[in-house]
């Protein structure tokens, strides 16, 4: 039997999942984040009884831990977030977490590959097995189009326009958008769909990158590919070129906007192709482009070094 506590943060989990319709990882997270919290206070003590000082306290203990401000920032996020819907709910009168100011967190330079990096990496799936060719897609889709790796799973055949090359995604915050791709990834994607005919069973699937799963009555599932697959896919061939463990799917993404304002693109422009709410967000990636002069100037010049 669930606790009040506990039903409170089921209660907020539903809310995340069903009406913010948040992704499985995130909802993760959230959870993991709030059981923590839950877990620092005494067993007996109601949610209208927690203040700021048990916040404060919680905090400060995992930051004895050693544990990152990031990732003491994010749980106190998670914590602020859970008191807002307590308040919307009118369970409580005022957001206690409110006030509590959130570490400074340095903005981290994005780890992205060099264009010599990303040619040498779309080039190892080089097999004819349907994995291979799936493999290829999948990596030319991260790189062409600045995918998030949640919104590359999720991709169905009926969202993919082949004249005009454009793809609907559902992006963060169940927010639509549109994506361009070019003749490379096109060409890519043909392939691809001649092999997946092949398949009878993915031809019942709507999904792009389609995943087939027993049942316990023994009958096939039929959902998209699991965000971890992609992500171990994406992680063997990056280990061909390079020994950064940093390095992650994401990082196509990365080199995605950095190429792309390497060669001039305009700051509004590669904001929207990323799916980005806030100007801010893109911005990271102008830091990129400051440390690579930076690195050019310290290099070339006389009184640089």
């Amino acid at each position: 039997m669930l606790s009040k506590r506990q039903e409170v943060v089921e209660d907020f989990l539903q809310h995340l999942m069903l009406e913010r319709q948040y992704s499985p990882q995130t909802i993760r997270a959230y959870k993991v984040d709030l059981e923590q919290f839950f877990n620092s206070l005494h067993q007996n003590l109601s949610i209208t009884k927690i203040s700021s000082n048990d916040i404060q306290l919680f905090l400060q203990g995992l930051s004895r831990n050693k544990i990152s401000e990031r990732t003491l920032a994010r749980k106190l996020a998670s914590i602020k977030s859970l008191f807002n819907y307590l308040v919307r709910q009118e369970k409580i009168s005022v957001n206690i977490a409110k006030l509590i100011k959130s570490p400074k967190i340095p903005k981290r330079l994005p780890n992205y590959l060099s264009v010599t990096e990303i040619s040498s990496l779309l080039d190892y799936p080089y097999g004819d097995t349907f994995k291979d060719y799936r493999d290829r897609l999948i990596l030319e889709l991260f790189y062409a189009t600045g995918l998030r790796i949640s919104e590359l799973v999720k991709i169905k055949i009926s969202n993919i326009q082949f004249e005009g090359r454009t793809i609907k995604v559902l992006g963060k915050g169940n927010k639509e958008r549109i994506i361009v791709f070019g003749q490379t990834a096109s060409n890519v994607l043909g392939e691809y769909l001649k092999r997946r005919l092949e398949y009878k069973k993915f031809n019942l699937s709507p999904y792009l990158f389609p995943q087939f799963k027993k049942s316990k009555e023994n009958t096939f599932i039929n959902s998209h590919i699991h965000v971890k697959t992609v992500f171990n896919i994406v992680k063997k061939y990056i280990r061909q070129i390079s020994s950064d463990e940093k390095l992650s799917p994401h990082s196509l993404r990365h080199s995605f906007a950095t190429h792309l304002l390497n060669n001039g693109a305009d700051l509004m422009a590669v904001k929207d192709l990323l799916g980005h709410v806030s100007l801010s967000s893109t911005q990271v990636y102008t830091h990129v482009q400051i440390k690579k002069i930076k690195d050019v100037y310290n290099q070339a010049h006389p009184h640089g070094k």
